[in-house]
């Protein structure tokens, strides 16, 4: 049984991203409403585009569903 990896950006503060919109954030505190990322690639390149917009660091956390 072979296992897909997928990723979540988590903030220092706990929260997952959820959404970013016209210059809106949306972070929750359950992992059920966070975006799950199909390679590590694009959640790093997501992770560095939320810092240099949002000025919030997150960490790219493996999600097995």
């Amino acid at each position: 049984m072979t296992t897909d990896q997928n990723f979540v950006l988590l903030s220092e503060d706990n929260t997952y991203y959820v959404e970013y919109l016209i210059g809106h954030l949306v972070l929750a505190n359950s992992i059920t409403e966070a975006v799950i990322f199909d390679s590590q690639v694009q959640a790093v390149k997501f992770q560095k585009y939320l810092y240099k917009h949002c000025s919030i660091k997150f960490s790219v956390n493996t999600f097995i569903q």
